[in-house]
């Protein structure tokens, strides 16, 4: 439970007044962040620009911890002080709720709190290695921006790849007829098959139609690559490649289609309701519920095809000579493929030991803070693009890094242009 402050002040101010120690590095970075978190609804000041306005708090207990002065007077201080400051962030109140009723939570706040107001040194080197010397929270707007264009890039190699292809796979004359194919599903559902298999070629399944189809999901991902009618162009593609997912069958049973169905259903909150995505209309707020759900993809996606390999019940995993017989396996080795698969033996072994770690460990830093994000990213969009070097596996790896690409704040992304505009 909350303590209750015994100590009050009588000059109280407007609004509640955060004091800290301003000769701390440690703490004015933390404040930046708290800052951007509450807005106007709290004022911050170091102890020396407004501490003589409170006599009643003892000038030591600036140096030891912060102090939160509320409307009422009452002073709180430590851990409590932060908590119920950032309770007046939007979306904060919980992390006051918790501290407040979660048995054991102030206790094992305030612990932290003494620990790092004792080692700020420590605590300063440990931030600077997490987070770098800017501590506030990411922005994502240019980041969304980018990821909106990388998935429109996906979906346009996706619906041009089944469009120079669907007559033969399921046209009238194909190899598995749609207009065969959905007669007979619906002989066996009766009336609930159109919800269990969901495509717009019950309406119509003439050839013609397979092409008005692949036409609209193809004129949707130019608009989306080109970052106009975000929402629109997304809701479209989505509705066709569903749509051609279910009439091609044995065709789109691959990892990558169902993943790329999943990455643009979530999309659809993660995408700004504007006309286009540059100027302010790119810069409108980005949806966290919409960004957590496809880092949670992300993670899901990766940690999952390791845990399977372990799972599976094939050796080789485990013994790590899985890469042994892998380059000569997989769809459509590419020439460095070949050269891989000549390396020793040892190396092989030293790669699926990476890939195991790259798999089910780095996905944890999806979670972590700035710099250890970025490392994950980098990890990760590496571990894609070696696998595209030597396989084929359509717009899988192509579209891992465009979900990679979330990871990458709009700070990063400006000093990398930065750093580009130099060179």
């Amino acid at each position: 439970m909350s303590s209750v402050s015994l100590r009050r002040v009588a000059n109280s101010p407007p609004k509640p007044l955060l004091l800290f120690d301003g000769d701390c590095h440690f703490c004015r970075r933390w404040i930046e962040r708290w800052r951007q978190m509450t807005g106007d609804a709290v004022d911050y000041a170091t102890s020396r620009e407004q501490g003589a306005n409170f006599p009643e708090i003892p000038p030591e207990e600036f140096a030891n911890a912060v102090q939160l002065v509320e409307t009422d007077g009452r002073v709180y201080g430590a851990a409590e002080a932060v908590f119920r400051s950032l309770g007046y962030a939007r979306g904060g109140r919980w992390l006051r709720w918790c501290y407040e009723r979660v048995p054991g939570f102030a206790a094992v706040t305030e612990t932290g709190y003494r620990a790092v107001a004792k080692n700020r040194m420590l605590a300063s080197a440990g931030t600077r290695l997490l987070w770098g010397h800017d501590v506030r929270l990411p922005t994502y707007s240019l980041t969304r921006r980018i990821f909106l264009h990388a998935l429109g890039l996906v979906f346009l190699c996706a619906f041009l790849s089944v469009w120079v292809q669907v007559d033969g796979l399921f046209g009238s004359r194909g190899i598995l007829p749609v207009s065969e194919f959905l007669p007979a599903v619906a002989a066996h559902l009766g009336d609930g098959a159109a919800y269990e298999l969901p495509t717009l070629f019950w309406w119509n399944s003439s050839d013609a139609f397979l092409h008005v189809v692949c036409g609209a999901g193809t004129l949707a991902s130019l608009l989306l690559l080109a970052g106009l009618l975000p929402l629109p162009a997304i809701a479209v593609a989505f509705v066709s490649y569903l749509s051609l997912t279910i009439a091609g069958q044995t065709f789109f049973s691959f990892q990558w289609d169902i993943l790329l169905l999943e990455t643009a259903f979530l999309a659809l909150f993660f995408a700004p309701a504007r006309w286009w995505l540059w100027g302010r209309s790119g810069a409108a707020r980005v949806s966290r519920v919409g960004l957590f759900l496809l880092k949670l993809l992300l993670f899901k996606l990766m940690f999952m095809s390791g845990v399977v390999k372990l799972t599976s019940g094939d050796d080789s995993w485990w013994e790590l000579t899985a890469l042994n017989y892998h380059y000569e396996t997989q769809p459509l080795p590419t020439v460095l493929g070949w050269w891989a698969h000549q390396a020793p033996e040892w190396f092989g072994k030293f790669s699926t030991a990476v890939l195991h770690f790259v798999e089910i460990v780095v996905p944890f830093f999806i979670w972590m803070p700035r710099r250890v994000r970025l490392l994950g990213a980098g990890l990760l969009i590496g571990l894609q693009v070696l696998i595209a070097l030597t396989g084929n596996y359509a717009f899988f790896n192509l579209l891992t890094i465009a979900l990679c690409l979330l990871l990458i704040d709009d700070a990063t992304w400006r000093k990398l242009t930065r750093r580009r505009t130099r060179v």
